[in-house]
Protein backbone atom coordinates (compact mmCIF):
# COMPACT_ATOMS: atom_id res chain seq x y z
CA UNK A 1 0.00 0.00 0.00
CA UNK A 2 1.36 3.41 -0.95
CA UNK A 3 2.28 5.80 1.84
CA UNK A 4 0.79 9.29 1.48
CA UNK A 5 2.46 12.38 2.93
CA UNK A 6 1.59 16.05 3.38
CA UNK A 7 4.10 18.37 1.71
CA UNK A 8 2.29 21.72 1.73
CA UNK A 9 -0.37 23.50 3.78
CA UNK A 10 -2.43 26.67 3.51
CA UNK A 11 -4.79 28.42 5.93
CA UNK A 12 -7.03 31.46 5.86
CA UNK A 13 -8.91 32.04 9.10
CA UNK A 14 -10.22 34.84 11.27
CA UNK A 15 -6.82 34.72 12.98
CA UNK A 16 -4.76 35.46 9.90
CA UNK A 17 -3.88 35.06 6.25
CA UNK A 18 -1.50 32.16 5.73
CA UNK A 19 -0.74 29.05 7.76
CA UNK A 20 2.08 30.61 9.85
CA UNK A 21 -0.15 33.47 11.08
CA UNK A 22 -3.06 31.21 12.05
CA UNK A 23 -0.78 28.61 13.65
CA UNK A 24 1.03 31.21 15.77
CA UNK A 25 -2.27 32.66 17.00
CA UNK A 26 -3.74 29.23 17.78
CA UNK A 27 -0.69 28.22 19.81
CA UNK A 28 -0.96 31.53 21.69
CA UNK A 29 -4.61 30.76 22.49
CA UNK A 30 -5.98 33.88 20.79
CA UNK A 31 -9.61 34.09 19.74
CA UNK A 32 -10.63 35.20 16.26
CA UNK A 33 -14.29 35.57 17.25
CA UNK A 34 -15.50 39.17 17.09
CA UNK A 35 -18.70 41.17 16.96
CA UNK A 36 -20.29 40.68 13.51
CA UNK A 37 -20.03 43.23 10.74
CA UNK A 38 -22.50 46.06 10.62
CA UNK A 39 -25.23 45.25 8.12
CA UNK A 40 -27.33 48.42 7.61
CA UNK A 41 -31.03 47.81 8.11
CA UNK A 42 -30.51 44.36 9.63
CA UNK A 43 -30.73 43.54 13.32
CA UNK A 44 -28.66 40.45 14.00
CA UNK A 45 -29.31 38.23 16.99
CA UNK A 46 -25.73 37.03 17.30
CA UNK A 47 -22.94 38.72 19.19
CA UNK A 48 -19.91 36.87 17.84
CA UNK A 49 -18.73 35.51 14.48
CA UNK A 50 -15.37 34.10 13.44
CA UNK A 51 -15.50 35.93 10.12
CA UNK A 52 -12.58 37.10 8.05
CA UNK A 53 -11.72 40.73 8.83
CA UNK A 54 -12.42 42.96 5.82
CA UNK A 55 -8.81 44.04 5.53
CA UNK A 56 -7.59 40.43 5.58
CA UNK A 57 -10.08 39.43 2.91
CA UNK A 58 -9.08 42.39 0.74
CA UNK A 59 -5.41 41.49 1.18
CA UNK A 60 -6.13 37.92 0.13
CA UNK A 61 -8.24 38.84 -2.88
CA UNK A 62 -5.71 41.44 -4.04
CA UNK A 63 -3.60 38.44 -5.11
CA UNK A 64 -6.18 37.65 -7.81
CA UNK A 65 -6.38 39.34 -11.21
CA UNK A 66 -9.33 41.80 -11.43
CA UNK A 67 -11.18 39.74 -14.06
CA UNK A 68 -10.77 36.57 -12.03
CA UNK A 69 -12.06 38.32 -8.93
CA UNK A 70 -15.22 39.34 -10.79
CA UNK A 71 -15.84 35.74 -11.79
CA UNK A 72 -15.45 34.23 -8.32
CA UNK A 73 -17.52 34.47 -5.19
CA UNK A 74 -15.92 34.82 -1.77
CA UNK A 75 -15.67 31.10 -1.02
CA UNK A 76 -14.00 30.30 -4.36
CA UNK A 77 -11.65 33.29 -4.16
CA UNK A 78 -10.46 32.43 -0.65
CA UNK A 79 -10.20 28.75 -1.60
CA UNK A 80 -7.95 29.66 -4.52
CA UNK A 81 -5.72 31.89 -2.38
CA UNK A 82 -5.43 29.23 0.34
CA UNK A 83 -4.83 26.33 -2.04
CA UNK A 84 -2.17 28.43 -3.79
CA UNK A 85 -0.35 28.82 -0.47
CA UNK A 86 -0.37 25.04 -0.01
CA UNK A 87 0.85 24.40 -3.56
CA UNK A 88 3.66 26.95 -3.28
CA UNK A 89 4.65 25.51 0.09
CA UNK A 90 4.89 22.04 -1.47
CA UNK A 91 6.85 23.30 -4.48
CA UNK A 92 9.29 25.24 -2.33
CA UNK A 93 10.56 22.05 -0.78
CA UNK A 94 11.63 20.26 -3.96
CA UNK A 95 11.32 19.80 -7.70
CA UNK A 96 8.24 20.13 -9.86
CA UNK A 97 5.19 17.85 -9.72
CA UNK A 98 3.76 16.45 -12.97
CA UNK A 99 0.62 18.57 -13.47
CA UNK A 100 -1.11 15.88 -15.53
CA UNK A 101 -1.01 13.71 -12.39
CA UNK A 102 -1.83 16.52 -9.93
CA UNK A 103 -5.49 16.71 -8.88
CA UNK A 104 -7.85 18.92 -6.89
CA UNK A 105 -10.57 17.92 -4.42
CA UNK A 106 -12.52 20.60 -2.57
CA UNK A 107 -15.18 20.53 0.12
CA UNK A 108 -17.91 23.15 0.52
CA UNK A 109 -20.79 23.10 3.00
CA UNK A 110 -22.96 25.96 1.78
CA UNK A 111 -20.66 28.00 -0.46
CA UNK A 112 -22.72 30.88 -1.84
CA UNK A 113 -26.21 30.30 -0.46
CA UNK A 114 -27.86 33.38 -2.00
CA UNK A 115 -27.28 36.51 -3.99
CA UNK A 116 -26.30 39.68 -2.20
CA UNK A 117 -28.96 42.34 -1.69
CA UNK A 118 -29.26 44.43 -4.83
CA UNK A 119 -26.95 42.20 -6.85
CA UNK A 120 -27.63 42.11 -10.57
CA UNK A 121 -28.05 38.69 -12.14
CA UNK A 122 -25.65 38.44 -15.05
CA UNK A 123 -23.38 36.17 -17.08
CA UNK A 124 -21.08 35.40 -14.13
CA UNK A 125 -23.83 34.54 -11.62
CA UNK A 126 -23.75 30.79 -12.29
CA UNK A 127 -19.96 30.80 -12.29
CA UNK A 128 -19.95 32.33 -8.83
CA UNK A 129 -22.71 30.13 -7.40
CA UNK A 130 -21.75 26.63 -8.53
CA UNK A 131 -20.31 24.62 -5.62
CA UNK A 132 -17.54 23.16 -7.81
CA UNK A 133 -16.22 26.65 -8.61
CA UNK A 134 -13.36 26.40 -6.13
CA UNK A 135 -12.13 23.08 -7.54
CA UNK A 136 -12.41 24.40 -11.09
CA UNK A 137 -10.55 27.66 -10.47
CA UNK A 138 -7.74 26.00 -8.52
CA UNK A 139 -7.21 23.54 -11.39
CA UNK A 140 -7.41 26.28 -14.05
CA UNK A 141 -5.09 28.73 -12.35
CA UNK A 142 -2.42 26.12 -11.62
CA UNK A 143 -2.87 23.93 -14.70
CA UNK A 144 -3.65 20.85 -12.59
CA UNK A 145 -5.03 18.22 -14.96
CA UNK A 146 -5.12 15.15 -12.76
CA UNK A 147 -8.87 15.42 -12.12
CA UNK A 148 -10.90 17.83 -9.99
CA UNK A 149 -14.20 17.66 -8.15
CA UNK A 150 -16.12 18.89 -5.11
CA UNK A 151 -17.55 17.13 -2.05
CA UNK A 152 -20.53 18.38 -0.05
CA UNK A 153 -21.27 16.83 3.34
CA UNK A 154 -21.96 19.85 5.56
CA UNK A 155 -19.44 20.18 8.40
CA UNK A 156 -17.52 17.09 7.23
CA UNK A 157 -16.99 18.37 3.67
CA UNK A 158 -13.36 19.44 4.01
CA UNK A 159 -12.35 16.22 5.76
CA UNK A 160 -14.21 14.08 3.23
CA UNK A 161 -12.39 15.92 0.42
CA UNK A 162 -9.05 15.02 1.98
CA UNK A 163 -10.14 11.41 2.42
CA UNK A 164 -11.21 11.16 -1.22
CA UNK A 165 -7.90 12.63 -2.37
CA UNK A 166 -6.05 10.14 -0.15
CA UNK A 167 -7.86 7.22 -1.79
CA UNK A 168 -7.17 8.56 -5.29
CA UNK A 169 -3.45 8.62 -4.54
CA UNK A 170 -3.42 5.15 -2.99
CA UNK A 171 -5.25 3.77 -6.04
CA UNK A 172 -2.75 5.38 -8.39
CA UNK A 173 -5.27 7.71 -10.02
CA UNK A 174 -3.07 10.69 -9.08
CA UNK A 175 0.48 11.26 -7.86
CA UNK A 176 -0.38 14.46 -5.96
CA UNK A 177 -3.50 16.35 -4.98
CA UNK A 178 -4.38 19.62 -3.31
CA UNK A 179 -7.38 18.96 -1.08
CA UNK A 180 -9.35 20.86 1.53
CA UNK A 181 -12.41 22.99 2.01
CA UNK A 182 -13.87 26.41 2.66
CA UNK A 183 -17.02 28.26 3.60
CA UNK A 184 -17.58 32.00 3.91
CA UNK A 185 -20.99 32.40 5.48
CA UNK A 186 -21.00 35.64 7.46
CA UNK A 187 -24.16 37.07 5.86
CA UNK A 188 -27.32 38.09 7.69
CA UNK A 189 -29.50 35.41 6.09
CA UNK A 190 -27.15 32.56 6.98
CA UNK A 191 -26.60 33.78 10.52
CA UNK A 192 -30.33 34.27 11.11
CA UNK A 193 -31.08 30.83 9.66
CA UNK A 194 -28.75 29.17 12.16
CA UNK A 195 -30.19 31.29 14.98
CA UNK A 196 -33.67 30.09 13.96
CA UNK A 197 -32.40 26.51 14.31
CA UNK A 198 -31.26 27.39 17.84
CA UNK A 199 -27.80 26.10 16.92
CA UNK A 200 -25.77 29.27 17.64
CA UNK A 201 -24.80 30.77 20.95
CA UNK A 202 -26.79 34.01 20.80
CA UNK A 203 -26.05 35.13 24.36
CA UNK A 204 -25.19 38.78 24.96
CA UNK A 205 -21.68 37.96 26.16
CA UNK A 206 -18.19 39.02 25.05
CA UNK A 207 -17.66 37.64 21.54
CA UNK A 208 -14.37 35.91 22.31
CA UNK A 209 -16.04 33.89 25.12
CA UNK A 210 -19.00 32.56 23.13
CA UNK A 211 -17.32 29.41 21.80
CA UNK A 212 -16.51 27.16 24.74
CA UNK A 213 -16.39 23.49 23.74
CA UNK A 214 -16.79 20.92 26.51
CA UNK A 215 -17.55 23.62 29.08
CA UNK A 216 -20.61 23.04 31.29
CA UNK A 217 -21.99 26.47 30.31
CA UNK A 218 -21.78 25.94 26.53
CA UNK A 219 -24.96 26.79 24.67
CA UNK A 220 -24.26 26.64 20.94
CA UNK A 221 -21.58 27.10 18.32
CA UNK A 222 -20.20 30.27 16.75
CA UNK A 223 -20.42 30.64 12.98
CA UNK A 224 -17.10 31.22 11.26
CA UNK A 225 -15.43 31.62 7.90
CA UNK A 226 -12.20 30.19 6.58
CA UNK A 227 -10.37 27.76 4.36
CA UNK A 228 -7.78 25.04 4.78
CA UNK A 229 -5.89 23.15 2.07
CA UNK A 230 -3.03 20.69 2.00
CA UNK A 231 -1.00 19.00 -0.70
CA UNK A 232 -0.88 15.22 -0.56
CA UNK A 233 1.73 13.19 -2.42
CA UNK A 234 2.87 9.62 -2.54
CA UNK A 235 5.94 9.25 -0.36
CA UNK A 236 7.83 7.82 -3.33
CA UNK A 237 7.05 10.87 -5.45
CA UNK A 238 7.78 13.37 -2.69
CA UNK A 239 11.18 11.86 -1.92
CA UNK A 240 12.06 11.55 -5.60
CA UNK A 241 11.65 15.28 -6.11
CA UNK A 242 13.43 16.14 -2.87
CA UNK A 243 10.40 17.35 -0.90
CA UNK A 244 10.37 17.32 2.89
CA UNK A 245 7.08 15.90 4.22
CA UNK A 246 5.36 17.73 7.06
CA UNK A 247 3.39 14.71 8.27
CA UNK A 248 1.96 11.45 6.97
CA UNK A 249 -1.74 10.87 6.32
CA UNK A 250 -2.01 7.29 7.50
CA UNK A 251 -5.67 6.54 6.86
CA UNK A 252 -9.24 7.69 7.26
CA UNK A 253 -12.66 6.43 8.19
CA UNK A 254 -16.26 7.45 7.67
CA UNK A 255 -19.73 6.44 8.80
CA UNK A 256 -23.29 7.67 8.90
CA UNK A 257 -25.37 8.06 12.04
CA UNK A 258 -28.61 7.47 10.09
CA UNK A 259 -30.25 9.01 13.14
CA UNK A 260 -31.36 12.64 12.67
CA UNK A 261 -30.94 15.41 10.11
CA UNK A 262 -29.21 17.69 12.63
CA UNK A 263 -28.59 15.99 15.99
CA UNK A 264 -25.77 13.46 16.40
CA UNK A 265 -26.51 9.98 17.69
CA UNK A 266 -26.60 10.59 21.46
CA UNK A 267 -24.35 7.63 22.28
CA UNK A 268 -21.74 8.64 19.70
CA UNK A 269 -22.04 5.25 17.99
CA UNK A 270 -21.55 6.58 14.45
CA UNK A 271 -18.58 8.73 15.41
CA UNK A 272 -17.04 5.77 17.24
CA UNK A 273 -17.25 3.62 14.13
CA UNK A 274 -15.59 6.34 12.04
CA UNK A 275 -12.73 6.64 14.56
CA UNK A 276 -12.23 2.88 14.63
CA UNK A 277 -12.30 2.74 10.82
CA UNK A 278 -9.62 5.44 10.60
CA UNK A 279 -7.38 3.60 13.04
CA UNK A 280 -7.77 0.32 11.12
CA UNK A 281 -7.12 2.01 7.79
CA UNK A 282 -4.02 3.69 9.16
CA UNK A 283 -2.67 0.55 10.81
CA UNK A 284 -2.81 2.26 14.20
CA UNK A 285 -3.60 0.75 17.57
CA UNK A 286 -5.49 3.02 19.97
CA UNK A 287 -2.34 3.24 22.10
CA UNK A 288 -0.38 4.69 19.14
CA UNK A 289 -2.45 7.88 19.18
CA UNK A 290 -1.46 10.74 21.47
CA UNK A 291 -3.67 13.60 20.28
CA UNK A 292 -7.23 14.16 19.07
CA UNK A 293 -8.27 17.30 17.19
CA UNK A 294 -11.91 17.28 18.26
CA UNK A 295 -14.91 18.39 16.23
CA UNK A 296 -15.75 20.18 19.48
CA UNK A 297 -18.52 22.53 18.35
CA UNK A 298 -19.57 23.89 21.77
CA UNK A 299 -23.08 22.44 21.51
CA UNK A 300 -24.64 20.41 24.28
CA UNK A 301 -25.24 17.29 22.18
CA UNK A 302 -22.12 17.23 20.02
CA UNK A 303 -19.53 17.64 22.77
CA UNK A 304 -21.14 14.97 24.91
CA UNK A 305 -21.57 12.43 22.08
CA UNK A 306 -18.02 13.06 20.81
CA UNK A 307 -16.64 12.44 24.28
CA UNK A 308 -18.55 9.15 24.46
CA UNK A 309 -17.29 8.16 21.01
CA UNK A 310 -13.64 8.84 21.93
CA UNK A 311 -13.97 6.86 25.15
CA UNK A 312 -15.64 3.94 23.37
CA UNK A 313 -13.07 3.84 20.54
CA UNK A 314 -9.96 4.23 22.70
CA UNK A 315 -11.03 2.45 25.87
CA UNK A 316 -8.74 3.03 28.84
CA UNK A 317 -6.27 4.89 26.61
CA UNK A 318 -8.79 7.73 26.21
CA UNK A 319 -7.78 9.06 29.62
CA UNK A 320 -4.20 9.51 28.34
CA UNK A 321 -5.15 11.39 25.17
CA UNK A 322 -4.79 15.14 24.73
CA UNK A 323 -8.00 16.39 23.10
CA UNK A 324 -8.58 19.96 21.96
CA UNK A 325 -10.94 22.04 19.83
CA UNK A 326 -9.67 24.79 17.57
CA UNK A 327 -13.29 25.95 17.24
CA UNK A 328 -12.91 27.52 20.68
CA UNK A 329 -10.69 30.11 18.94
CA UNK A 330 -11.87 30.04 15.32
CA UNK A 331 -15.57 29.26 15.53
CA UNK A 332 -17.15 26.75 13.16
CA UNK A 333 -16.34 27.23 9.45
CA UNK A 334 -18.78 24.48 8.35
CA UNK A 335 -17.39 23.07 5.06
CA UNK A 336 -13.96 24.50 5.81
CA UNK A 337 -13.74 23.28 9.42
CA UNK A 338 -12.54 19.72 8.82
CA UNK A 339 -9.83 20.85 6.40
CA UNK A 340 -8.66 23.69 8.65
CA UNK A 341 -8.42 21.29 11.57
CA UNK A 342 -6.59 18.68 9.47
CA UNK A 343 -3.97 21.29 8.58
CA UNK A 344 -3.64 22.26 12.26
CA UNK A 345 -3.29 18.58 13.21
CA UNK A 346 -0.46 18.16 10.68
CA UNK A 347 1.26 21.23 12.12
CA UNK A 348 0.72 19.88 15.64
CA UNK A 349 2.55 16.69 14.70
CA UNK A 350 5.33 18.60 12.96
CA UNK A 351 5.87 20.96 15.90
CA UNK A 352 4.89 18.49 18.65
CA UNK A 353 2.43 21.00 20.12
CA UNK A 354 -1.25 20.52 20.99
CA UNK A 355 -3.26 23.71 20.53
CA UNK A 356 -5.49 24.62 23.49
CA UNK A 357 -9.21 24.64 24.11
CA UNK A 358 -9.88 28.15 25.40
CA UNK A 359 -12.88 29.28 27.49
CA UNK A 360 -13.00 25.91 29.24
CA UNK A 361 -13.47 27.11 32.80
CA UNK A 362 -16.41 25.07 34.12
CA UNK A 363 -15.74 21.34 33.62
CA UNK A 364 -18.76 19.35 32.51
CA UNK A 365 -18.97 15.99 34.37
CA UNK A 366 -20.19 14.39 31.14
CA UNK A 367 -17.14 15.68 29.26
CA UNK A 368 -14.32 14.28 31.34
CA UNK A 369 -11.30 13.95 29.04
CA UNK A 370 -8.10 16.03 28.92
CA UNK A 371 -9.13 18.91 26.65
CA UNK A 372 -5.86 20.90 26.95
CA UNK A 373 -7.60 23.83 28.66
CA UNK A 374 -6.32 27.36 28.29
CA UNK A 375 -2.76 26.89 27.07
CA UNK A 376 -0.99 25.01 24.30
CA UNK A 377 0.98 21.98 25.36
CA UNK A 378 4.31 20.78 24.03
CA UNK A 379 4.20 17.01 24.12
CA UNK A 380 5.45 13.95 22.25
CA UNK A 381 3.03 12.98 19.47
CA UNK A 382 3.42 9.86 17.38
CA UNK A 383 -0.02 9.92 15.78
CA UNK A 384 -3.21 11.94 15.90
CA UNK A 385 -6.76 11.90 14.59
CA UNK A 386 -8.92 14.78 13.39
CA UNK A 387 -12.68 14.40 13.88
CA UNK A 388 -15.35 15.98 11.66
CA UNK A 389 -19.06 15.34 12.10
CA UNK A 390 -21.65 17.05 9.88
CA UNK A 391 -25.35 17.84 9.86
CA UNK A 392 -27.12 14.83 8.39
CA UNK A 393 -25.03 12.39 10.40
CA UNK A 394 -21.93 12.51 8.15
CA UNK A 395 -18.86 11.38 10.12
CA UNK A 396 -15.29 11.58 8.86
CA UNK A 397 -12.06 10.95 10.77
CA UNK A 398 -8.53 11.46 9.44
CA UNK A 399 -5.60 9.58 11.00
CA UNK A 400 -2.16 11.21 10.77
CA UNK A 401 1.34 10.14 11.80
CA UNK A 402 4.40 12.16 12.60
CA UNK A 403 6.68 11.80 9.61
CA UNK A 404 9.98 10.06 10.29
Amino acid sequence: MKRIVITGVGLTTALGLGAPASWEALVAGRSGVRAPRNWPGRELHVHGVGELPRELEEQACSQLAPLLRKRTDRFAAISLVTATEAIEHARAGGGAIDRTRFGVVTGVGLGSPRSKDGETIGPTTVLRRMPNAAAAWIAIQHGLRGGSFNVGSACASGAHAIGQAFDALRLGRMDACVAGGADLLGTPDVLEAFVAMRALNDAAEPAEELSRPFDATRRGFVMAEGAGYLVLETLEGALARGARPLAELAGWGMSSDAHHIVAPAPDGEGARRAIEAALRDGGLAPEDVDYVSAHGTSTRLNDRSETLAIKAAFGEHAARLAVSSQKSMLGHAIGGAGAIEAVVTALSLAHQIATPTINLEHPDPECDLDYVPGRARRMPMRAAISNSFGFGGHNCVLALRRFT
